[in-house]
């Protein structure tokens, strides 16, 4: 029996993604529903309570992770993007406790659970429970950057960690930056306090936007700033 082959060869981020570094993938009755998919901004890709209808693993993009509080909002908690694996409760039979929203165009690679179930079975028992322990411990320490961030004093140094959390994400040299609007909610703040700090950045030549999607960082001064005494 043929199976067609999954979309992997060409993805420049195959040696990073959970099954594609598996030879045994190609041999899979499932290989054909990998799936590559993109989101526009603003969809909810994830709901907190629901149960996830496969795994995805993000390719590119910005996403907002939000968790109801005690009021019933959802406000946002952390951004997370290239490299994490969405839906990873379902290997447990268990829904998303967090709701997953696209702050920017967001591509991603989805699979069937017992995709990644068969070949990680393939490596033996320790495989699959390596595998998602490895990723929730990219959830817990970006959730934890992300809390040490929004107990700093100054909103100066709150925003420079933002940018430099979401810098960090991306692999390209241009970096692309959620919204204002995303950014203030992240930090507890207003929009207008974002804009303000956001032109003091500029004037200080800490950030410069040489075209429409991206931002250019000078890493150096984002990193003075933030050892710098605050008020």
């Amino acid at each position: 029996m043929s199976h067609r082959a999954p979309p992997c060869a060409q993805c420049v981020v195959a040696g990073q993604c959970p099954i594609a570094s598996f030879r045994e993938l190609a041999l899979s009755s499932l290989a054909g529903e990998v799936v590559v998919r993109n989101y526009r901004r603003g969809t909810v890709m994830q709901r907190e309570g629901e149960h996830a209808a496969c795994l995805s693993y993000v390719k590119s993009g910005l996403l907002a992770v939000r968790q109801a509080d005690a009021e019933g909002r959802e406000p946002a908690i952390a951004c997370i993007g290239h490299g994490n694996l969405l839906g990873q409760s379902e290997v447990l039979g268990q829904p998303s406790i967090f709701t997953i929203e696209a702050l920017t165009p967001v591509s991603v690679c989805e699979f069937p659970v017992a995709l990644l179930e068969e070949v990680c079975a393939t490596r033996g028992p320790s495989a699959l429970p390596g595998l998602l322990a490895h990723h929730s411990r990219m959830v817990v320490g970006t959730l934890a950057a992300w809390s040490r961030l929004v107990r700093l004093a100054g909103l100066e140094q709150r925003l420079a960690m933002a940018v430099q959390l979401v810098a960090a994400m991306q692999p390209a040299r241009s970096t692309q930056l959620p919204s204002q609007g995303a950014l203030a909610e992240l930090l507890n703040v207003t929009r207008e306090s974002v804009n303000r700090t956001w032109r003091l950045f500029v004037e200080q030549g800490i950030v410069r936007r040489p075209h429409h999607h991206g931002v250019d960082l000078d890493l150096d001064k984002l990193e003075r700033l933030l050892r710098s005494p605050q008020d």
